[in-house]
């Protein structure tokens, strides 16, 4: 698996790990529900459709949104384990999936 390929699936399965208690935090608020299903389905959206796509490891530009996702992933995880501001951490999932649309635009 190469490195794009594999930050993508690391953003869907941190974003699918924690999609309940993102969904709960929204404290029934649908605006927000609506906001994490959405960024939700297109990071799924990201890692399907590049899953039996290659990508050339050695473009700069690919190796700039990887590592960019790197940095989005930790503080993302860091966001969704500590959920007190729901609207940041919908920003944060935002920001994160808008690179891996980026990212998955290269394939």
């Amino acid at each position: 698996m190469t490195a794009a390929l594999q930050a993508l699936q690391d953003q869907f399965d941190l974003l699918s790990d924690g999609l309940a208690d993102l969904l709960e935090a929204c404290q029934g608020d649908d605006g927000k529900m609506n906001a994490i299903s959405t960024q939700y389905n297109l990071s799924q959206a990201n890692y399907y459709k590049c899953i039996n796509k290659i990508f050339n490891d050695n473009d700069p530009s690919v190796q700039t949104l990887v590592a960019q996702m790197k940095q989005e992933q930790t503080a993302l995880a860091a966001q969704v384990k500590h959920i007190g501001d729901i609207a940041g951490v919908i920003t944060a999932i935002t920001t994160a999936v808008q690179t891996g649309v980026a990212l998955a635009a290269k394939v």
